[in-house]
Parts: C-alpha cells; sequence; structure tokens
C-alpha cells in the first residue's frame, strides 16, 4: 500500500518539532535548543526554495501547454480549413523529404489529425486561455493532447484530465495540490522527480522528541541529521524541477518559432486561393511549392506538440531533447526554403 503523500511543510514541522507532547522536563538544554533550531532552519530554507522553483517550473509548463492549446485553436485551426478548399491536390516526395520530420514523429495522416487536435483545443480554449480548467494547461504542457485529455463527444466540452495527466503526482506536486486533498484527481500515492522520491520519503520516521529529558539533547541531534537528510533531498528535487524548467522554457520557444513561420506561410495560402482559387492544377510551380512549405511546418508543429515533456513516472523525456534538436534542425531548412 503506498505511503500517503505528507506535503513538504508537513513533513518539516513534523520532522524537526520540539520535544513532543507529553514531555514534562524542566527546562530544555540551551545547547538543544539551538540544536532543534539550526535542524529547523536547514529544512525551512531547503523548502523554501524547492517551492520557489516548484511554482516557477509550474509556470511555465502551464505556458507551454497555453502557447500548445492557443496554436492548434488558431493557426491549426485555420491551415485546416483553408487546406480543405483546395482541390486536386498532388503532393511531390519533397512534401515528406526533410529528414528531421521522419524522426519527429508524425501520422501519415496528417489533415484529419491536425482537424481532430484542433476541434479538441478549440473546445478547450472557448472560454479563454485564462479561464482553463485546473491542470489543463500543464497537462497540454506536459504531454501530448490526446494524452492530457478526454476523446471529444459531438457537442460535449472538454474539460476533464484523463489517463496518465489524471493521475501523475508530479502534475498534482507542481500545481501545488497534495494527492490527499485530491490534486488533480489523484486519491494518494508518491511523487517522483527523475527518480528521487519527494515526497513519502521525506516523511518516513518522523521525529518525536524523547519524554525523558536525559535524552533530549541527543534527540535533538538526532533531529538535525534527519533534517540534513530532508533538505538533501529537498535540494535534488529543486536541481530536478530546475531541469525540467529549462526543457520547458526551450519548448515553448520553439514552438513559438514555429509559429511564426506558420502564421506567414498560412497568409501564403490564403493569398494563393485569394487570387487563383482552389483547383491545384490552376497554380504555379512556385505556388505549389509554397503551399507544401506550408505542409511542412504543419508537421513540424504537430511533431513537437505531440511531444511529451515528462513521462508517467514524471521524469523528462528523451524524446523531447531530441525534438529539440531535430526540430530547431528542421526549421531552419524550411525557412531557408524558397518562399511565394
Amino acid at each position: 500500500m503506498p505511503i500517503p503523500f505528507i506535503a513538504a511543510g508537513v513533513i518539516a514541522a513534523t520532522a524537526i518539532s520540539g520535544v513532543g507532547s507529553g514531555v514534562k522536563a524542566a527546562k530544555n538544554s540551551k545547547e538543544a535548543k539551538n540544536v532543534n533550531q539550526m535542524a529547523r532552519g536547514i529544512v525551512d530554507d531547503a523548502e523554501h526554495i524547492l517551492n520557489t522553483e516548484r511554482k516557477t517550473t509550474n509556470e511555465s509548463i502551464e505556458t507551454l501547454g497555453k502557447n500548445k492549446i492557443s496554436i492548434l485553436s488558431s493557426s491549426v485551426k485555420d491551415f485546416v480549413t483553408y487546406f480543405q478548399l483546395l482541390k486536386n491536390v498532388e503532393l511531390n516526395e519533397n512534401t515528406v523529404g526533410i529528414e528531421e520530420l521522419k524522426h519527429i514523429g508524425v501520422s501519415r495522416d496528417l489533415l484529419n489529425d491536425l482537424e481532430t487536435d484542433s476541434y479538441k483545443a478549440v473546445k478547450v480554449a472557448s472560454g479563454g486561455l485564462a479561464s482553463l480548467g485546473t491542470g489543463v494547461a500543464a497537462a497540454y504542457g506536459a504531454y501530448a493532447g490526446t494524452m492530457a485529455l478526454g476523446t471529444a463527444s459531438t457537442g460535449a466540452a472538454i474539460s476533464g484530465l484523463s489517463g496518465v495527466a489524471a493521475t501523475n503526482a508530479t502534475l498534482a506536486w507542481l500545481g501545488g495540490g497534495a494527492l490527499s486533498a485530491g490534486g488533480y484527481g489523484i486519491a494518494g500515492g508518491t511523487l517522483v522527480l527523475g527518480g528521487i522520491v519527494a515526497g513519502p520519503a521525506l516523511a518516513v520516521g518522523g521525529l518525536i522528541m524523547s519524554a525523558q529529558s536525559k535524552k533530549k539533547l541527543n534527540s535533538a541531534y538526532e533531529n538535525l541529521s534527519e533534517a540534513r537528510t530532508i533538505a538533501e533531498q529537498m535540494n535534488s528535487a529543486t536541481t530536478v524541477l530546475s531541469a525540467i524548467r529549462r526543457r520547458s522554457d526551450l519548448l515553448h520557444s520553439l514552438l513559438t518559432d514555429i509559429n511564426d513561420v506558420f502564421l506567414a506561410g498560412i497568409n501564403t495560402l490564403k493569398s494563393i486561393i485569394s487570387d487563383k482559387g482552389t483547383n491545384w492544377n490552376d497554380f504555379t510551380r512556385d505556388e505549389k511549392e509554397a503551399i507544401q512549405k506550408v505542409i511542412l511546418t504543419a508537421q513540424l508543429i504537430k511533431g513537437v506538440i505531440d511531444t511529451p515533456l515528462l513521462d508517467e513516472d514524471g521524469e523528462i523525456t528523451r524524446k523531447s531533447a531530441e525534438v529539440l534538436n531535430t526540430g530547431r534542425d528542421a526549421l531552419h531548412k524550411i525557412q531557408a526554403q524558397k518562399t511565394f
């Protein structure tokens, strides 16, 4: 049976509490008091740093999620709308010719996938990005949209988390919700950050000072030792959070840059349709190549958005590192192509 999650603040209070209930010693020794104060300070400092990084990391992941939702509900939606107007489209091999896109992993049924993703994102963003339900933006940031939200049904708003996004302890803790309080729909469990247990392990054997005054000083030093162990675990968790935040920021930056190119391409597509109509056979070679460039950008957008930042255990995915490298290279090659 999993050990219940205990919030860091409770852990600190338990691990380095005073002499404990029932202690009737006449007076604490000065040394024991100072040692306990030192222990409390060690944990308080580590907890403050951890909570600061937790909040910053959560904000970064939410920002990434909102960026994904915004792109899907606007840029991707516009692309699908205009591309579906085209008739007799014949794409050449260059449309999927950028090697980096093959490694990112995009379905062959790109248009249908984009249409589905866009539909879901529009539902999610219908009330505005600022009013997203608890955890939705973070779930979109941490995972692919299909992993974060339930399947859309006609006319039904998408608001609840599902699958791994609904049961991931890392997301719950990042958002400030203790598992015991049902954060992000979780009733209990353990929190693991990159293999570092940052929750229950800190609560194991929570210290209570001995009721016998002659043991008070020894208990104080035991508290100090436990406090240092707790602080080390918190510091390790802080380091992992920092790495998650940096990866999230890089993915957000990449998506923003790709979307800038995507928007320009969509405007070109709209212009071609306005000037020439919707029959592919009526377009010039340059116009066809310009449209194919937009398709390549759509593939890249899809590949990056579908790349999860975290896995089911709350660890940074290797795939996200690969996509950062291949995605940036693919973007540079798309930008280098001739623009209509």
